[in-house]
């Protein structure tokens, strides 16, 4: 089976459709960032469709959205539109993206990778 891991950030919020016989599709776009420069030192970017089908659009919808870091997981095909390479995914896994709105208890999420520790609070 062919199978692709995508991390990248949602180029604008997932389009939700229904087919004919009900069944939702959400499609959206993945944009990566290259990982070396052009030679003008310039980094591009490569574009994924993605689409998710079934009671999992849903939470797609509510959960992605434009600019949302997001990792996803499926197969896909290799098309042709207006003579140039498209890879289109069919989602079969993802990650939901952080939500930086939501009140955390984990003291990790401020920002600050470090945390005050007196010497009392170790075991040894």
């Amino acid at each position: 089976m062919r199978q692709i891991t995508i991390s990248g950030n949602l180029g604008k919020d997932p389009q939700i459709n229904t087919t004919q016989n009900g069944m939702e599709v959400a499609n959206f776009s993945v944009a990566v960032r290259k990982s070396r420069p052009d030679d003008g030192g310039n980094y591009g970017t490569d574009w994924f469709r993605c689409s998710v089908w079934g009671k999992r659009a849903a939470t797609i919808e509510r959960f992605f959205h434009k600019g949302s870091h997001v990792t996803v997981t499926g197969t896909f095909e290799l098309d042709e539109y207006d003579g140039n390479p498209q890879l289109n995914v069919n989602v079969t896994d993802f990650d939901l993206p952080d939500n930086k709105t939501q009140a955390s208890d984990n003291q990790f999420d401020n920002g600050d990778d470090s945390i005050d520790i007196s010497d009392d609070d170790l075991p040894f």
